[in-house]
């Protein structure tokens, strides 16, 4: 910023900061205002009423509002309340009837919502748009609602928009309204399947919605500005802006516009490509400047997946970048700008900018949120600067969340100016300070590999190409890997793609029980050297396998892609928690190194591991690479030898990994991969007397015959052999009557049928408090009816095939079975013959005791049951002789601890799916008949695979001890 400029900021600043002290209305006059006052300089109260404030529409029961309010606000100290508030908490713990202070709650919330919300319907916000159209203050229309979770939805919000720009056009033509109005369009709202990792499909399905929309705002002389969403969003929304704004007919209109949030640390770059993109294009657009919404999510949800955190770290960062914005914004000739602000400095900044290049005061235009720009009206209206107010419109309840993100951004500056009547003007106006250095705290320790987050087109690219070259090397013929030995027999396993059975991904040669018997020797051969490495010489060759996945991340992940029937998104998890198993149990293998030695004067005592022996790992298809090298690595990284045999429908991807281990210089025999029959091979390996433990992962079925065999003792077996099994659940979900549906819908659909359900730890049972049963049954239906069904290659699809004939076969008996005691809520179309698809299928109406809701299917079958109350719920929910996942969607404190308290699950996930369970951050395992042994990628993992020895030496002599000698001359 020149000197000149900041001069001029400074000089605007004061003076308008002038006439807002001189007004006898800048502070907070009203019961809402004194509140928010309140709420906007106490963190606490703030997050307490917010998190109230957006539970109220789903409360329809009086009892459960006065609940949810008393739990919210009562460990709040009365001091700290304001008045209203702390006389409702002693009217609701003095037994007050709920029929009275219940509609005393809703209607001071619907006070506030309108406060904020312009109107509850089209002749609602008509009549605000004529009235602040009277005082000479434009106005763009927002629609609220929930957000959309079905194709029904979205076509619902496209006709809603129609329906709204006819109505308004109407209204126009009888010249009640200007003609000068403003639709801002959250697009979003327009396809419930819109993806980064399908962002050209995403971006056709909604030019196809959006079209029509633009069409008809432009006959009707209105404008659309494209709203700026969530980060992953980003690249769609500006990819569809231009792909629109380049058609015909809408390339010679100036009525398009879009957003760039400053604090974003691309918005420069954004900024600076719009701006050559428009110079290209030739006809002008306006673009809305603002700062963002979404901060607290976007550095969360980027802290939690390790990915870099989008936005700017700090609010000075993003006042300067918002201000070099609004220098390239009025330095453009193309561009209308909108300063979208509530910021005296910004505002003041923008004039100042108009009177430098010579901007009229109809060449741009400020615009602010409806309820939070009453003192600064006046002071742009006055001096007939553009002043259009963001009207947001619909349901006041159900506007409550638009609300909370509202008060949530602005309350982290000086946004409100009438309800902050303190702030010092010095402070305000000063110009923002960029930090000079990166302040990113350095990050020490294990950290969980970051997935992909498919928001770059090179990242898509380069996937979508390392699936084009995998299928180039489908076919091949993979050989045992036992050095020295030929199979003796001819046997192999034929991979197929569950996509496509006619296509062979590879054949992979099936060993017998005389290879069995050489792996057992090589195997053997191998453990005296390896056991006698120390942990942190074994958690090098951890290190290495890691780095070297990591580096074929893609590609391993495009086999799994072809093989496993995996999504993209899917697949590269997979992948990603393999490395995260590699480093972890490199990290807490480190830690046992040495062992402990507790010792006294005169005693000296050291505990330490060592290994079991010989062990087997058996994993499942569906993992094909995160569980067998999370068996495996524990297993050999604490000294042990092993032979896996891996799951005969994705051999090949096992085959690859196994090479990668020979690649980088593991031992020959420390891992010996024996593909091949598990009745055959697999019991004699488990039989055998040279081996002392199993590690397996699948059914009840398979995981307790393991068991039975395991504890017989066989001739020459001195050891009494060690299981560590894992073998799936019937997982339940909780729907409370507070949950927030918008996520409850998602949660449930991404937990019952990501990878088609085939998940130990899927949701295969929702369980729905009465209340709001059949609400979420209405939207979770319409939700799985939009979920796309094809080819996991294709990164669209969001339904892909079950792994093989014979699991497609048996899920369609189940589903019949189930017909009789449930009813068929909804079946997904799906042609008999077409590979191994099985559309997701919906049962309500379902008996607790019956099979549908006792037995695991391990397929996209979801069993809906109603709950008379909370309680009941997490009672049908403990009904199974599973233990393994759970989850509750609740918003009530009480039942939120009563869950953790009372949900027999070993992972209990609230408020988010159950699935995708993350190493070290989310160890893995049930109980009851879903498995036994210490939790995967938790601390204590590895000690299943470790003997503990102690040994204590007195070491006192004649009355000396070691300690007490000391050398002499």
């Amino acid at each position: 910023m020149n000197r000149e400029l900041e001069e001029s900021i400074q000089t605007i600043g004061h003076q308008l900061w002038a006439e807002m002290q001189s007004r006898s209305d800048t502070g907070p006059r009203g019961w809402i205002d004194r509140l928010l006052a309140q709420l906007l300089t106490d963190d606490h109260l703030r997050l307490q009423g917010l998190r109230f404030v957006d539970t109220v529409p789903l409360l329809t029961d009086d009892t459960q509002l006065v609940n949810h309010f008393r739990e919210y606000f009562s460990a709040i100290d009365d001091h700290r309340l304001p008045p209203l508030l702390a006389w409702g908490i002693r009217r609701s713990t003095k037994l007050a009837l709920p029929a009275v202070m219940a509609p005393v709650i809703r209607t001071a919330v619907r006070q506030v919502a309108h406060r904020f919300i312009a109107g509850e319907d089209a002749d609602g916000i008509l009549g605000s748009v004529v009235k602040l159209q009277g005082r000479g203050v434009r106005t763009s229309l927002d629609m609220l609602g929930e957000a959309t979770v079905s194709e029904a939805e979205a076509q619902g919000y496209q006709q809603a928009y129609l329906d709204l720009i006819a109505r308004v056009s109407e209204s126009g033509k009888s010249a009640v309204l200007e003609s000068d109005l403003n639709l801002s369009v959250k697009v979003s709202s327009l396809y419930s399947q819109i993806s980064a990792v399908d962002t050209e499909g995403s971006i056709r399905q909604l030019a196809e919605r959006l079209r029509p929309i633009c069409n008809a705002a432009m006959a009707a002389g209105f404008s659309v500005t494209l709203d700026m969403e969530q980060y992953d969003y980003k690249a769609i929304i500006l990819q569809l802006f231009k792909q629109l704004a380049m058609e015909e007919p809408f390339r010679q209109w100036d009525g398009l516009g879009i957003v760039i949030q400053a604090y974003l640390c691309d918005a420069d770059s954004d900024l600076a490509d719009l701006i050559g993109w428009v110079e290209m294009r030739g006809t002008p657009i306006m673009v809305r400047l603002v700062r963002g919404a979404y901060w607290d999510m976007e550095t969360v949800i980027a802290q939690q997946q390790g990915w870099p955190i989008p936005v700017w770290t700090n609010k000075d960062d993003t006042d300067a970048c918002y201000e070099r914005c609004l220098v390239r914004l009025f330095e453009s000739a193309l561009i209308r700008p909108a300063v979208a602000t509530h910021n005296l400095r910004s505002i003041a900044c923008a004039m100042a900018l108009s009177q430098s290049t010579g901007r009229g005061p109809d060449d741009y235009e400020f615009q602010m949120l409806y309820g939070m720009s009453d003192a600064l009206e006046p002071l742009l209206t006055e001096r007939d600067l553009t002043l259009r107010l963001y009207l947001p419109f619909g349901e006041l309840l159900q506007g409550i969340a638009y609300l909370v993100r509202r008060l949530l951004e602005n309350s982290s500056d000086q946004s409100i100016l009438p309800l902050m009547p303190s702030l010092d003007i010095a402070q305000i106006l000063q110009p923002p300070q960029p930090r000079d250095v990166d302040e990113t705290p350095v990050v020490t320790g294990f950290v969980n590999q970051p997935l992909h987050r498919f928001t770059q087109h090179e990242e898509r690219e380069k996937f979508a190409a390392t699936i084009a070259s995998v299928e180039k090397e489908l076919g091949k013929t993979y050989p045992l890997m036992l050095s020295g030995h030929i199979a003796l027999q001819e046997q192999a396993i034929d991979s197929t793609n569950p996509a496509d059975p006619t296509q062979l991904i590879g054949r992979v040669v099936s060993g017998g029980a005389d290879d069995a018997e050489m792996a057992l020797r090589l195997t053997l051969s191998a453990t005296r050297d390896w056991r006698e490495l120390s942990f942190n010489q074994r958690a090098d060759y951890l290190d290495r396998i890691a780095g070297a996945l990591a580096d074929q991340r893609d590609w391993f992940a495009a086999w799994e892609v072809k093989e496993a029937g995996k999504g993209w998104a899917e697949a590269d998890a997979d992948v990603a928690e393999a490395i995260d198993f590699l480093q972890y149990y490199a990290h807490r293998a480190r830690k046992l190194d040495g062992g402990y030695s507790p010792s006294l004067p005169g005693e000296e005592n050291h505990l330490n591991y060592q290994p079991l022996g010989i062990g087997v790992i058996l994993p499942p298809w569906n993992f094909p690479l995160a569980i067998p090298v999370g068996m495996l690595s524990a297993a050999i990284v604490c000294g042990n030898c092993v032979i896996l045999k891996p799951a005969s429908q994705t051999p090949v991807v096992a085959w690859h990994f196994c090479q990668l281990l020979q690649e980088i210089g593991l031992p020959e025999g420390v891992v010996t991969c024996l593909p091949g029959s598990g009745a055959e091979i697999g019991e004699a390996l488990v039989r055998d007397p040279r081996t002392h433990f199993v590690a397996f992962t699948g059914s009840k079925e398979v995981g307790l015959h393991l068991h039975k065999l395991m504890s017989e003792i066989t001739d020459g077996q001195r050891h009494i052999k060690r299981l560590i099994a894992e073998m799936g659940g019937k997982n339940a979900i909780i729907i409370d009557a507070d949950a927030d549906l918008d996520d409850a819908v998602t949660g449930v659909i991404d937990s019952a049928f990501g990878y088609q359900g085939q998940k130990c730890s899927a949701c295969s049972r929702v369980i729905c408090v009465d209340s709001i049963h059949d609400r979420f049954v209405s939207r979770l239906t319409e939700a799985t009816r939009s979920l796309c069904m094809g080819d996991p290659k294709e990164p669209g699809s969001r339904i892909g095939p079950v792994i093989s004939e014979e699991a497609k076969q048996r899920i369609m008996q189940h589903i019949e079975e189930a017909k009789i005691t449930a009813k068929p809520h909804f079946i997904g179309g799906w042609e008999p013959n077409q590979a191994h698809y099985i559309a997701p299928v919906i049962f309500t109406d379902v008996e607790e005791e019956s099979a549908l809701s006792q037995e695991e299917i391990f397929g996209p079958v979801l069993a809906v049951m109603r709950a008379k109350d909370f309680t009941d719920a997490l009672r049908i929910a403990n009904s199974t002789a599973y233990a393994l996942t759970g989850g509750l969607y609740s918003r009530l404190p009480s039942h939120l601890e009563q869950a953790k308290r009372e949900f027999a699950v070993g992972n209990l996930y609230i408020n988010r799916k159950i699935t995708r369970a993350m190493v070290y951050r989310q160890p893995f395992g049930g109980f009851r008949l879903s498995g036994m042994g210490f939790k995967a990628g938790g601390p204590d993992y590895l000690l299943q695979f470790l003997q503990a020895r102690n040994v204590t030496e007195n070491t006192l002599r004649r009355g000396f001890a070691p300690s007490n000698l000391t050398t002499g001359d």
